[in-house]
């Protein structure tokens, strides 16, 4: 068991996991902060379109094709970063536990 930093006890904690899924619909709408960090729907095809088309026109020699790489390349940038913290907040929320006794959410 851990020890919640706020009541300083530890004979209330869990899993913050296990809390949310002992939740009823109710108890989930009304404490929407203790939900598991929601995975965005990223589209990977619409930069990938943009940096393959910058490539044809860097091919073509158009002076438009170095703005497709580069806004391609920045976009794949972009989303790659938008991932990776999305995948840091849900492994964080997999460690969290919960104090029953004055319901915090913590990191032990």
């Amino acid at each position: 068991m851990h020890i919640c930093p706020v009541c300083e006890r530890s004979d209330r904690t869990t899993k913050l996991s296990a809390h949310w899924r002992t939740l009823s619909p109710e108890g989930r709408a009304l404490a929407p902060h203790l939900a598991r960090p929601a995975l965005h729907d990223e589209r990977w095809s619409a930069p990938l379109g943009l940096l393959a088309l910058g490539c044809a026109l860097l091919l073509s020699e158009a002076w438009l094709g170095f703005v497709g790489v580069a806004g391609g390349g920045l976009w794949l940038v972009s989303l790659r970063d938008k991932v990776a913290q999305t995948a840091r907040r849900r492994a964080d929320w997999h460690r969290k536990a919960f104090c029953r006794r004055c319901h915090q959410a913590f990191l032990p």
